[in-house]
């Protein structure tokens, strides 16, 4: 190699080297200064309030915030969190935001997650095989709306520590399960969601817990599921295994199956 090339790339390493480490500095400052003006967001919750509303599209309003700093970013606690204006507006609840300042620069990523704790949902089959969820932030209010509306704008939706009920009596299914943790994003029309239940409320029995992936169009319906068990004690998952009056009564091993929706 030619002494020149050499020359060349010992600068090269030397000129990232120190270029990362200057962005690591700048990057350490800025949390820095971050966590030091989360007691003065605080204090000054209309200007909070003024922000979220900018990101969401309407008015946000809530009584009252405290804040947090975390490993991936500030945290905000909302209570009795409320989008929309005076007439059409739509009760959250008591919320967190999550601000995250890594994962908003990766491609597909977003600077907010909204979480939402301990929501019971219901998903119901009806009788010509139109399936429903109930349960949502806003549909108590206007049952007609679009629940997902009001929270698109927010980034990513998180449920923690929810339960999810499974109404299908044309298919003989009636089951409860005591714990789903579920994250949503929804971009335009399009819905992505991963899921993960546990028929148990001890989230660390892996032959109680099953995963399951959906992205699909909110318009059309269609498109694509998947769900996976990989350890399953497949008598703890006999009630939504219940189909035409067949029951698992015991079993042990690994189920998986994709689904295209139409």
């Amino acid at each position: 190699m030619p002494t020149s090339l050499r020359r060349q790339l010992r600068h090269a390493r030397r000129f990232l080297g120190y270029g990362a480490m200057v962005l690591l500095v700048l990057a350490a400052l800025l949390v820095g200064i971050a966590n030091q003006l989360l007691p003065l967001a605080e204090r000054n919750p209309d200007r909070i309030a003024a922000w979220l509303s900018e990101r969401a599209g309407r008015p946000v309003r809530f009584t009252r915030v405290e804040t947090e700093w975390t490993r991936r970013g500030p945290l905000l606690r909302l209570d009795d969190l409320r989008i929309g204006d005076a007439r059409q507006s739509v009760l959250i609840g008591d919320t967190e935001m999550l601000v995250s300042l890594y994962a908003g620069l990766l491609p597909g990523g977003t600077f907010t997650e909204l979480r939402l704790r301990g929501l019971d949902l219901t998903v119901q089959r009806a009788s010509d095989g139109q399936w429903s969820v109930r349960g949502l932030p806003g549909q108590q209010q206007q049952p007609d709306a679009d629940p997902l509306g009001a929270l698109e704008r927010l980034g990513e939706l998180q449920i923690i520590g929810g339960r999810l009920h499974v109404v299908a009596p044309s298919l003989g299914i009636d089951a409860s399960v005591p714990r789903i943790d579920l994250r949503l994003r929804v971009q335009g029309d399009r819905v992505r969601s991963g899921m993960r239940a546990w028929m148990q409320s001890d989230r660390t029995c892996k032959a109680c817990m099953l995963d399951a992936v959906l992205d699909f169009d909110r318009k059309r319906g269609d498109g694509r599921a998947y769900a996976g068990a990989m350890e399953a004690d497949l008598a703890q998952w006999s009630p939504l295994l219940r189909v035409l009056g067949v029951a698992v009564q015991s079993g042990h091993g690994r189920a998986q199956a994709w689904a295209e929706l139409r």
